[in-house]
């Protein structure tokens, strides 16, 4: 099975996902971040606020490196 890392692109700065998971697909890859995005503004106590986080980014890359989907977060 695939490993796709979430990386996560804030401005200039990748902090980068150290060990990723394996997934079956791209698709799957994106439906994680799209859920971890929803955990991460759905606890601004944890996080921070959604204004915090809206410019940043999941960068989903593969395991050479490659950049596959880039998934914001949104606009507030």
């Amino acid at each position: 099975m695939p490993r796709y890392f979430l990386n996560i692109r804030d401005q200039d700065t990748l902090i980068v996902d150290p060990d990723g998971d394996e997934l079956p697909n791209l698709d799957e890859a994106r439906d994680l971040a799209l859920e971890i995005i929803r955990d991460i503004l759905g606890r601004p106590e944890t996080y921070g606020s959604a204004r915090r986080w809206s410019l940043r980014s999941f960068e989903i890359t593969d395991e050479a490196g490659n950049v596959l989907a880039t998934i914001p977060f949104p606009r507030v």
